[in-house]
């Protein structure tokens, strides 16, 4: 039996010691590569490793937790969130999260057996040093891939200049950029050998990383976090030089900043990349006047559900709602409110918030004021080192800035509850450097034979849990998400009947999946129905599916608007304009500032030739907020369409000084009401601002042909031929028809 325990004690640790390479998965073959893979590999295997280790302690009750405030916290957090999901807007939601995020009430109930097996397994302080050390060379291997990234070497994959490496995100990167530098200092102070230095080159290279990310937050949050640091070590430690030291590197950090600050607006800064990031941060930058705005809407709907919140995942509910126009600007839709607090108190209420700071609080607390059992004197008695209270306090201090303008992802939970376990095992083994396996070997568990049968039964059933869970709770998951990107794929190769096929596939496995298929099935259907190749009795297939499965993720999503638009918005392109306006109607109901979908309603009003509620409707959403361009521009067009053309331009013009702009979508507009002079402006606008556009001097050639004038419609063409040579044959037989008499074909 000791063989067996052993064996389940070292399966366990083979588990935990593949964590820290979880940054470097990317599954190619998942929908949301950067984000599934890692997701199901840990869930799968802390379903594994804590089915092993909950037998484990079944049979030996060393192997049990034991209670500090950081566990009780993490605990009191999970039970709200529960509560939260169980009684919020959207349950089924709560639990699952998608394919984008997950980081449903599912990832935090792994979070919590992922905490209790690191502190159950972890006894001993060198199997966390092994741990944190396999962390930072993995950070090293995603570090390289960043700096290849940087080279040219290796494409950035969001197609800016700001590092992802294998994290496929810049804001990702750089916290796991920030929990690795702390760690690695953490070491730096506390190892004596001469492979201490290692950690160094380490630190420089973590650093570079992140100084390319340029996440602000993230950036600022570090040094931030080792002012604190020196701080902490310049008023703790008992050393005059060591005192000296840290008020010097105060000094040294807070003139850095000032002199950043005095060279802000110096071609130096303007010609870098990162330093212009940082030296754009005002009040009245856009990306900051959004984030009030939103944290704002935050505020109101916890005020409105403050004791449970709204269950986790549910923020886009917040957003319907409390939408303000003035976001325009910003991207359509936010699940997050880019602040990992206001998350939770949307999440959990006021004990979700409170529970998930209290595990900030208990940490400082264990980190700072915590003494030894029976010892009461400052610094080295207490749990930590000054350097060692110092380096973790400024780790959740820079994670904890960082929080206020972003929102979490899989890793930093790992690294912030690792963090967290690790605290919990020095508080709850005060002799943290002994070794206690000595001990275990020297005193095995005696198990009684009354009790061995009973602990086989838990055991057995432990077992069978555990591989209903991995299949349940993971492969119809992943077998949707490989049917989704195989849709893609089909796609892009112009095979409608498999991609429908592979469509169906992921939304028959019943899973979370589903509700990202049935989106992204949606945007096919609509791209299938404008084909005039496929045939009649194929499109209608797939439209009725596509409206049949959007109707089910309608009426098990109640309150969210975005399968509404999304549904009325493919009633438009069928031309199904009744069953549209019905749709749409509800969705500006549950978010009834969203200028987007006025703008959907107005396509639907006129293609009806509803053009009184077309105009009524555009309005509506200009005077929202007056300051959006493309409101303004869709009333406008409205105006036309209803024949007063005038008060459109004169619309147009209080804006942008002319009356006539270079927008394709006027083109129609004017050609309605046989107003040819300005469709004929228009081409002309838009040849002037893109002079080389085949398609725009062939459209200025027909518009002259339509107003009679033939030889102005022949010159453009001979343009367009000499622009684009290859279309010569086809363009001067136009020209011939035309001189012929003939309407050109």
């Amino acid at each position: 039996m000791q063989k067996s325990l052993k064996v389940l004690k070292y399966l366990i640790l083979g588990g935990l010691f593949t964590i820290p390479f979880i940054p470097l998965i990317v599954s190619s073959s998942l929908f949301f590569p950067f984000i599934t893979g890692k997701n199901f590999y840990f869930r799968i295997l802390i379903e594994v490793i804590f089915g092993l280790w909950a037998i484990l302690a079944i049979y030996d009750k060393r192997y049990r937790p034991k209670m500090s405030w950081i566990l009780g916290f993490l605990v009191a957090f999970i039970v709200s969130l529960t509560v939260s999901a169980i009684f919020g807007k959207n349950p089924y939601h709560s639990f699952w999260s998608n394919y984008e995020r997950m980081e449903g009430l599912l990832t935090y109930f792994h979070i919590l057996a992922y905490f209790i097996v690191l502190v159950s397994v972890f006894r001993v302080e060198k199997l966390w040093k092994w741990f944190f050390n396999i962390s930072l060379g993995a950070s090293a291997i995603v570090a390289v891939y960043g700096v290849l990234q940087l080279a040219g070497k290796l494409a950035i994959h969001q197609g800016s200049i700001r590092l992802d490496a294998t994290l496929g995100n810049a804001s990702y990167l750089a916290i796991y950029m920030v929990f690795n530098i702390f760690i690695a200092l953490f070491y730096l102070a506390r190892e004596k050998e001469w492979y201490a230095w290692l950690y160094v080159p380490l630190i420089i290279l973590q650093s570079f990383v992140l100084y390319h990310t340029a996440t602000r937050g993230a950036i600022l949050g570090v040094l931030g976090g080792l002012l604190l640091t020196v701080a902490i070590v310049a008023f703790l430690s008992k050393q005059k030089m060591v005192k000296l030291i840290a008020f010097s590197v105060i000094v040294v950090i807070v003139l850095s900043l000032g002199g950043f600050l005095l060279a802000k607006n110096s071609s130096f800064v303007k010609n870098s990349p990162v330093l212009k990031r940082f030296a754009s941060i005002s009040m009245n930058e856009t990306t900051t006047q959004s984030r009030f705005v939103i944290w704002g809407m935050a505020w109101n709907g916890f005020k409105e559900r403050p004791i449970l919140g709204w269950g986790p995942e549910n923020f886009n509910l917040v957003f319907d709602k409390y939408y303000q126009p003035i976001l325009y600007k910003q991207e359509p839709w936010f699940d997050r409110a880019h602040n990992v607090f206001f998350d939770h108190m949307i999440s959990g209420g006021i004990f979700g918030i409170l529970s998930y700071l209290g595990l900030f609080f208990s940490a400082f607390y264990y980190l700072l004021f915590k003494k030894r059992d029976s010892i009461s004197v400052l610094g080295e008695e207490k749990i930590f080192s000054v350097y060692g209270a110092a380096i973790l306090t400024g780790l959740l201090a820079a994670y904890f800035f960082n929080n206020l303008f972003v929102f979490d992802n899989l890793i930093s939970l790992l690294f912030f509850f690792a963090i967290l376990a690790y605290l919990h095992f020095r508080v709850t083994h005060p002799g943290g450097e002994e070794d206690d396996e000595k001990k275990e070997a020297k005193n095995p568990p005696v198990i009684k034979m009354e009790e061995s049968y009973k602990k086989h039964a838990l055991a057995s059933l432990v077992l069978i849990a555990v591989i209903f869970g991995v299949y349940n709770l993971n492969v119809p998951g992943l077998l949707a998400s490989h049917a989704l990107l195989g849709s893609f794929e089909q796609t892009n190769a112009g095979d409608a009947q498999g991609a429908f096929g592979e469509f169906q596939k992921a939304i028959s496995y019943d899973s979370f999946g589903s509700t990202e298929a049935r989106e992204h099935l949606l945007s096919f259907t609509g791209k299938v129905i404008s084909q005039k190749n496929i045939p009649i009795s194929f499109k209608n297939k797939v439209f009725s599916y596509s409206v049949s499965e959007m109707k089910k993720q309608i009426a098990s999503s109640p309150g969210n608007s975005r399968y509404l638009v999304f549904l009325g918005s493919l009633y438009n392109r069928a031309g199904q304009y009744d069953n549209a306006i019905a749709i749409l109607k509800k969705a500006v109901e549950i978010s009834p500032k969203r200028q987007m979908f006025y703008f959907e309603l107005v396509t639907s009003y006129i293609n009806k030739g509803e053009l009184k509620k077309a105009v009524e409707t555009a309005r509506k959403a200009f005077e929202m907020e007056t300051s959006f361009g493309d409101a303004r521009k869709i009333y406008a067009l409205t105006l036309i369409y209803d024949g007063k053309a005038d008060l459109a331009e004169k619309l147009i013009k209080e804006a942008y000084g002319s009356d006539v702009l270079a927008d394709k979508r006027f083109v129609n507009a004017y050609i309605k009401i046989n107003r040819m002079d300005r469709v004929l402006e228009i081409w002309k606008k838009l040849i002037e601002k893109n002079p080389k556009e085949v398609q725009y001097r062939m459209s200025l050639a027909a518009t002259y042909f339509e107003m009679g004038e033939k030889s102005n419609a022949i010159q453009e063409l001979k343009k367009t031929i000499e622009l684009n040579p290859q279309l010569k044959t086809k363009l001067e037989g136009y020209i011939k028809q035309i001189q012929s008499g003939a309407v050109p074909k």
